[in-house]
């Protein structure tokens, strides 16, 4: 936003050398020996610079500002920011006591805004203290406005800052001297005229809000502007920093757009540019640009004795893509088999030609097993592939075997080695720049197994709150969740978490994780608990599908997958406890537990309640459940879907109907009871009895009408005093 300002000001106390310039105060844009013109718009902020210049030898040591604009042109005021260096700190020991903003105060037309700054007070201030500019011009503060709505535009308004002033009263400085030299002397003052315009602001559409560069490469990025006003001549220029921007489109139209390249050795630049019109629009923008090395590296990793682990081979680059490469990779043999390398990150987004020779790749290089590895973005003709994009993630994993009679604490190197001239080189999509980057060595270190245990997230701090969420996430999520760090520690991860030394992470962990971070139990393993739980969900889908739990003791948490295809469900809530939920292609992946450590009580407790949202004739099922005691030990857990007795007597209609040859009879019976069903002609004829006796719960009977001719038929269920009739049609 263009800076302006409407302030007044005046000093009346003044001091001043018989033989030099007078001070001057500048409120305005400084052109020249004046203030320049102040363009503003109807009701926008604006803010403009106050210079000072003192006369040579002259220090003032406090000033006393009253601001006052015109009202007419001024409708709010928005503080005086007077962060300017070297007004407030000049670095010379003197005494700055307080810079205060006065509240505004009204004076007919105009208002009023103090500012009140004492350098070096109460007096006797100390020699050679306060400003003494030494007749330049410092920028001192800057007053932030709002103007008024409705003014006329291009008729400058002179006396908007001027007027109502009061030389006497209305400001003074302190100005310090030697004490015989105390001459006469005055401030002048020099106001800009406020003009108002019509013109709007231009915009920035596009540009970085930060760039990125590599050593030695040419950087890029675009930028480009509109301004509503499309005949204003519209450019974006580049104030500051290196490089050099060159504009495409340009000129009258509403529309500039160009682009900015450097070719810089590494480090951080900061480039400015400004989006200018030709009616006073000045937008500014600042661009942070980090320019780094290109490099690949490999990590530092750790594993079991006996373990598998991946190796990620990282290549680094802001701005370079990579159209193929050569690595050269080796390791002791003793220590490490290679079981395979696999593509990864952005080189696994397509290539043609992807290759490792591992079994003889170079005859004269040393004992140590090696594997050279070619990537090729795109070679042979057909579909192009893109080269590899700029980033840092890993684009190699490099996977081992490590032997199992290796002792803890073992770091075995994997280094990038160079036998030939052309081994770990990069090239680009061009084939013409080709290059080694910067190199950096990995390692695998043998560790104990037990060394994690009791941190799965790996962050040096056993059995916190972390390890539970991160243990809860991998119930829900699976093993994936190992890989968010990145490491390719997942082993280790998975048998730090295994609190209870069964071969994985279980509900049983998480509850132990909980209870440990509770101060419940104490770290060492617990026995398992020679008990049962059995989970239940009824197969009968209403408002709400509840999921119980039956057990001998408290339940600390419960895990289950359910099968809810048909049904649309709601958020499930637990039974007061906490839970994490995961809902996939109708799947409802969900873990129960309490941070708090409580329980579910023994006995029948429901678990969770899912509300149904719609149910498209559809049906649950548990696909698996597993539970803990509330001291984390694993129970063993059956699951089963119920179906509930009714609760009164029914009879539904027989279903297919109308039908041909059969159809099938249902009822539901609250208790067990001697059935009659009778079928009946439509003349009240008995065509066929079926009895039996039935226990509660919903039953179904086929009749076949194979032998009986098409009409409408009746059909009475009986079952001690109830009864009810039914009509069916048969048609053949």
């Amino acid at each position: 936003m263009r800076k302006l300002l409407l302030l007044a000001l005046a000093v009346a106390l003044t001091f001043s050398l018989a033989s030099a310039q007078n001070g001057k105060f500048v409120f305005g844009p400084l052109v020249g020996d004046d203030a320049g013109e102040i363009i503003a718009t109807n009701g926008s902020q604006i803010s403009v610079p106050v210079y000072v210049r003192t006369s040579p030898g002259i220090n003032i040591v406090g000033i006393h500002w009253p601001v006052a604009s015109n009202n007419v042109y001024v409708a709010t005021r928005d503080g005086i920011d007077f962060g300017f260096s070297p007004f407030v700190d000049l670095g010379d020991g003197c005494d700055w006591q307080s810079m205060t903003v006065l509240p505004p105060t009204n004076d007919g037309a105009f208002s009023n805004q103090g500012l009140l700054g004492v350098k070096d007070f109460p007096r006797p201030p100390t020699p050679n203290c306060g400003i003494n500019t030494d007749g330049e011009y410092w920028l001192v503060a800057e007053y932030i406005v709002t103007t008024t709505e409705g003014n006329e535009f291009d008729i400058p308004n002179c006396d908007a800052f001027q007027a109502g002033i009061d030389p006497i009263n209305g400001g003074f400085v302190w100005a310090n001297f030697p004490a015989e030299e105390l001459p006469p002397t005055s401030f002048d003052y020099s106001f800009a005229c406020l003009t108002f315009t019509s013109n709007t602001d231009p915009v920035w559409t596009e540009y970085p809000t930060e760039g990125c560069g590599d050593a030695g490469f040419e950087s890029c990025f675009h930028l480009a502007g509109t301004d509503a006003n499309t005949d204003n001549d519209l450019h974006i220029v580049q104030t500051g920093g290196p490089g050099t921007y060159t504009e495409e489109v340009g000129g009258p139209g509403g529309f500039t757009s160009g682009n900015w390249c450097g070719t810089l050795a590494a480090g951080d630049y900061l480039l400015t540019f400004e989006l200018r019109d030709n009616s006073g629009g000045t937008i500014p923008i600042d661009v942070p640009l980090t320019v780094g090395e290109i490099s690949m590296d490999i990590a530092h990793v750790s594993s079991f004795p006996g373990g598998n682990v991946s190796v990620p081979l990282a290549l680094h680059s802001c701005a370079f893509e990579m159209g193929g490469m050569e690595l050269f990779v080796g390791w002791d043999p003793t220590a490490l088999t290679l079981t395979g390398v696999t593509p990864t990150g952005r080189i696994d987004d397509g290539h043609e030609y992807f290759h490792v020779n591992f079994s003889d790749p170079c005859q004269e290089c040393p004992d140590d097993d090696a594997a050279r590895i070619t990537w090729i973005s795109d070679i042979n003709n057909g579909v192009p592939h893109a080269p590899a994009y700029p980033g840092d993630d890993p684009i190699i994993m490099l996977n081992f075997a490590v032997a199992s009679d290796l002792p803890w604490g073992m770091v075995i190197p994997v280094n990038f080695q160079i036998p030939h001239y052309s081994d770990n080189t990069v090239s680009d999509e061009s084939g013409y720049v080709w290059f080694r980057p910067a190199l950096s060595n990995g390692s695998v270190e043998v560790i104990d197994p037990s060394a994690y245990k009791g941190d799965p997230n790996m962050n040096g701090a056993f059995y916190e709150v972390g390890d539970a969420v991160l243990v809860a996430r991998r119930l829900i999520s699976g093993y994936i969740v190992w890989s968010e760090n990145g490491t390719g520690d997942d082993g280790i991860q998975e048998a730090s978490g295994d609190l209870n030394n069964n071969g994985t992470v279980d509900v049983a962990d998480l509850i132990r994780f909980i209870n440990i971070i509770n101060g419940t139990i104490n770290p060492p393993k617990l026995d398992p608990a020679d008990a049962y739980a059995e989970v239940s969900v009824s197969s009968v889908i209403g408002d709400n599908i509840e999921v119980t739990i039956n057990s001998g003791l408290d339940i600390g948490g419960v895990l289950l997958s359910i099968d809810h295809s048909g049904v649309e469900i709601g958020t499930p809530v637990a039974n007061g406890m906490d839970f994490l939920a995961v809902d996939n292609d109708g799947v409802l992946n969900v873990v129960v537990y309490s941070l708090a450590g409580n329980s579910l009580p023994a006995g029948n407790s429901t678990v969770i309640d899912i509300p149904v949202i719609s149910n498209d004739n559809g049906s649950v099922e548990i696909l698996e459940a597993s539970s803990a005691d509330s001291y984390g030990r694993l129970l063993e857990t059956t699951a089963s879907v119920i179906t509930p007795l009714p609760t009164d007597y029914s009879v539904a209609q027989n279903y297919p109907n109308p039908f041909n040859a059969k159809t099938m009879i249902s009822f539901d019976l609250p208790s067990a009871n001697d059935v009659n069903i009778g079928i009946y002609s439509v003349t009240g004829q008995l065509v066929e009895t079926i009895s039996g006796r039935y226990e509660a719960g919903s039953h179904s009977i086929t009749w076949d009408a194979s032998n009986v001719a098409s009409g409408v038929y009746f059909y009475k269920v009986a079952a001690g005093s109830f009864s009810q009739t039914m009509k069916m049609t048969l048609l053949k």
